[in-house]
């Protein structure tokens, strides 16, 4: 154990280091190990101070009194003390460097937790996950609680969106690749510079569809699809009035509908009739 403060009491004590690094592959040692290194690093600060009182102070010091030896001693000792007031915890620094690196050691177990999870996703053939709209629910939700949060709506609402534009994943428009990872069907236009494809779509004109041929933008993954969709409304003016109904997903979807987002008139309805289903299957499913 690391936590007595002792084991690295001399402010010189090299092999202390090494012994932090060896006890840090311990299992279970993290926090101790933060304890220690924190106390050095408080050490050292407080070392940074004694050094500034002390250049302060040369300007009303004598060369009699002031020499170089006495300088060298007068610097190990201001060394040792700033150990020493470290080891007593008087500052709490120390406590305040812990709780910041126990964050980060947080942070990174959480990461690697999500990492595994979408690991665990990947393995699986996406054409598994359209089977069942449970699935295709499973396969979405970590894209979709991430970017739901940037528009300020639910995460079931960007499902339902996706959900109504592919089929729950089975329509997806296929390139010479395979899938476009397309899923909300942005159309790409002169100022899209990524990859394209063509595909007949059923679209309204006078409240009457009409089929018709389309270029549609082609995505390298559904996080990427995702993300263009937040950044086109973002960056279209004409759903400004869109993105100004946060916490209000009919307000929200309604808009974009009206904006022009799509030519079904009753596009924003199914939408919003979805959501409510997969609100439902999530109580299950999540």
């Amino acid at each position: 154990m690391v936590t007595n403060r002792s084991n690295v009491d001399f402010i010189y004590d090299v092999a202390s280091l090494d012994r932090l690094r060896q006890q840090a592959k311990l299992i279970g040692n993290e926090k101790e190990v933060l304890t220690a290194v924190a106390n050095q690093f408080e050490s050292i600060f407080i070392s940074i101070l004694f050094n500034s009182m002390r250049s302060a102070n040369l300007a009303f010091e004598s060369d009699f009194i002031a020499n170089n030896n006495e300088k060298f001693y007068r610097q190990m000792l201001d060394e040792q003390i700033s150990s020493n007031l470290s080891n007593s915890n008087l500052f709490g620094l120390s406590d305040m460097i812990v709780a910041q690196l126990s964050l980060s050691f947080t942070s990174k177990k959480n990461d690697a937790a999500v990492y595994e999870k979408n690991l665990n996703l990947s393995t699986k053939s996406e054409s598994t996950y359209f089977n069942s709209q449970e699935g295709f629910v499973t396969l979405m939700q970590p894209y979709a609680d991430q970017f739901a949060k940037v528009l300020g709506v639910s995460s079931s609402l960007l499902l339902a969106q996706a959900a109504l534009e592919t089929g729950w994943g089975q329509k997806i428009a296929q390139n010479v690749n395979g899938s476009s990872k397309n899923l909300f069907n942005i159309k790409a236009d002169k100022t899209w510079q990524g990859d394209k494809l063509v595909k007949q779509v059923l679209e309204y004109h006078c409240g009457m569809p009409v089929k018709e041929k389309a270029v549609f933008r082609s995505y390298r993954t559904y996080r990427d699809s995702f993300n263009d969709y937040v950044n086109f409304l973002d960056q279209n003016p004409r759903y400004r009035k869109a993105l100004q109904y946060s916490n209000n997903d009919e307000g929200f979807i309604r808009t974009v509908h009206k904006a022009g987002y799509a030519t079904d008139p009753l596009y924003a309805d199914k939408v919003l009739h979805i959501k409510e289903h997969i609100e439902q299957l999530s109580k299950t499913v999540l």
